[in-house]
C-alpha cells in the first residue's frame, strides 16, 4: 500500500534535540527523518522523497534537488540561504524560507561588542596584564576616543537598524553605504549615506551587514584595504566570504589596517594552521553572534512553522525566492 504521509527530512543540526521543531511539526502528523549529513550524494539519495526539508548547513545543490519531485519546502535555520540552489529550488516551484528576524539584538550587540573592544584594544590589554606588563598607553596606542571617528556600515537592513540608535550616539558620525535602502529607512533614521568608496577612505571602523551572493563575494580584498585608513578597523558578522581572507591577512600584516573582528570566516572552522586568527590585532569569535537562549528558541520554532504553512496552504512568510 502506497505511504501518503507527509515525510519532513532534517538535513544536519547540531542542537542537542530538535524538540521544538517536533512539537511544531506535529500538526503535520508527519514521518520526520533526522540524517545529520552534509555529504550531497547521501542528500541526494535520501531526500527525494521529502515534502518538506529544514536544513542548517548541509548544501542544498542542483544534484541534490533533482530527485526531490515532491519537496514544497525548503526551510533553514539562518538569515542567509547562500547555501541552497535559489534558482534550481524557484525554476521547481520550491518555496525557500529562512528566519529573517530572530537574531537581531544578538547580532547588533555583538558588532557592537567586537567594535568596543578593538576600539579599546581589550584584548591587547588584557593579554599584556597576564603576561606581567602594566603599561595602558604603551600596551595600547593608538586608541582614540569614538566621538571623533567615523563608523561606516555596509547595509542597513534588520539588524543594523537595531545597531544604529546604540552607535549614533557613541560615534562622531555614521556614514551607511547601501543601493538598495527604501527612502522611508533613509528619512527614519535620518542617516547619512556614502558611496561604498567615501566609506573606504573616511571610516575608522567599517562593520558589514549584506548578504553573501555574486555581488559581494569578496566585496573587500586588498585593493579596498589599502584605501582605508592604516589606524582603520573592519567587522564583520555577516558571511566570511564577504572578505577575501589570504587578502585580509596581508593587509594586516603590512599595516594597511590596523584590525579586525571577525565572526564569520570563509572557511569554518579555521584549520589549526590559519594564521589569520593567529594575530594579535585580530578578534575572532565562532560564528556566535546570533546565539541568546531566547534567540535559539525563537529560531528553532520558526524554522519549522515555516514548514508547516507551506504544507497545510496556509499564508507562508519568510519566502525568499519569488
Amino acid at each position: 500500500m502506497e505511504d501518503n504521509r507527509l515525510k519532513v527530512v532534517f538535513t544536519d543540526y547540531d542542537f542537542e534535540d530538535i524538540n521544538i521543531e517536533k512539537e511544531v511539526l506535529g500538526s503535520l502528523d508527519c514521518d520526520i527523518i533526522e540524517l545529520q549529513s552534509q555529504d550531497e550524494k547521501t542528500l541526494a539519495q535520501q531526500c527525494a522523497q521529502a515534502d518538506g526539508l529544514i536544513v542548517q548547513y548541509a548544501p542544498i545543490t542542483e544534484k541534490v534537488l533533482a530527485n526531490m519531485e515532491h519537496c514544497k519546502v525548503i526551510s533553514r535555520y539562518g538569515i542567509g540561504v547562500d547555501t541552497i540552489d535559489v534558482d534550481q529550488a524557484s525554476k521547481m516551484g520550491i518555496k525557500v524560507c529562512n528566519v529573517p528576524d530572530y537574531c537581531q539584538d544578538e547580532v547588533a550587540d555583538h558588532s557592537l561588542a567586537l567594535i568596543m573592544a578593538l576600539g579599546r584594544k581589550v584584548v591587547a590589554l588584557t593579554n599584556a596584564v597576564k603576561q606581567g606588563v602594566w603599561d595602558a598607553v604603551g600596551t595600547a596606542q593608538p586608541v582614540f576616543n569614538f566621538k571623533k571617528q567615523v563608523l561606516g556600515l555596509i547595509g542597513f537592513g534588520k539588524i543594523p537598524q537595531n545597531l544604529y540608535p546604540k552607535v549614533a550616539p557613541l560615534f562622531g558620525k555614521v556614514l551607511v553605504y547601501d543601493p538598495y535602502i527604501d527612502e522611508d529607512v533613509r528619512e527614519r533614521y535620518q542617516l547619512e549615506m556614502a558611496s561604498f568608496y567615501q566609506i573606504l577612505h573616511n571610516s575608522d571602523f567599517i562593520s558589514i551587514y549584506c548578504p553573501l551572493n555574486e555581488s559581494t563575494h569578496h566585496m573587500f580584498g586588498l585593493r579596498e584595504f589599502q584605501l582605508m585608513k592604516p589606524t582603520s578597523f573592519m567587522v564583520n558578522t555577516s558571511r566570511g566570504a564577504i572578505i577575501n581572507t589570504a587578502e585580509l591577512y596581508q593587509a594586516l600584516k603590512s599595516g594597511h589596517i590596523a584590525g579586525a573582528g571577525l565572526d564569520v570566516l570563509e572557511q569554518e572552522p579555521p584549520g589549526m594552521d590559519n594564521e589569520l586568527v593567529k594575530l594579535d590585532n585580530v578578534m575572532v569569535t565562532p560564528h556566535a553572534a546570533f546565539y541568546s537562549e531566547s534567540s535559539i528558541q525563537a529560531l528553532k520554532y520558526k524554522t519549522a512553522q515555516n514548514i508547516v504553512k507551506v504544507l497545510k496552504d496556509s499564508s507562508p512568510q519568510n519566502v525568499v525566492n519569488p
